[in-house]
């Protein structure tokens, strides 16, 4: 019985990606899945631009939900987050984050090293 050199070339390429995935899986690391980051909480504050704060002059880290942002004013600012954000401990900037492209001066988290982080809260420091 002759097979066909079509079909040798078939079967030989579908064990060769077989093959490649297996040797892809068994090395990826966690910093490899690191990247595939679980979509975050919805938030359950914002921060609107224009009445909250006028530009943030400094940040401070409290721990991995909380940061206390300084305007420029010299108006401190509680910004605590729904959940962990990991990144903050060793951040040397962020970004804001809006939910959506209709509403652009209200923010709702912040992105740091590549992970979004969902206010819980963001108000004035009493």
């Amino acid at each position: 019985m002759f097979i066909q050199p079509d079909r040798l070339v078939a079967a030989g390429a579908v064990v060769a990606a077989g093959a490649i995935a297996i040797v892809g899986f068994g090395t990826a690391s966690d910093h490899d899945f690191a990247k595939w980051r679980p979509i975050p909480p919805p938030a359950e504050d914002a921060l609107t631009q224009a009445v909250d704060l006028n530009r943030i002059a400094g940040f401070r880290y409290i721990n991995d939900r909380e940061l206390e942002i300084t305007d420029d004013a010299g108006h401190k600012y509680n910004m605590k987050f729904t959940q962990d954000c990991a990144p903050l401990r060793d951040m040397k900037d962020f970004s804001l984050v809006t939910e959506s492209f209709h509403d652009m001066d209200r923010f709702t988290g912040i992105g740091v090293n590549g992970q979004i982080c969902t206010f819980k809260d963001f108000s004035p420091k009493s």
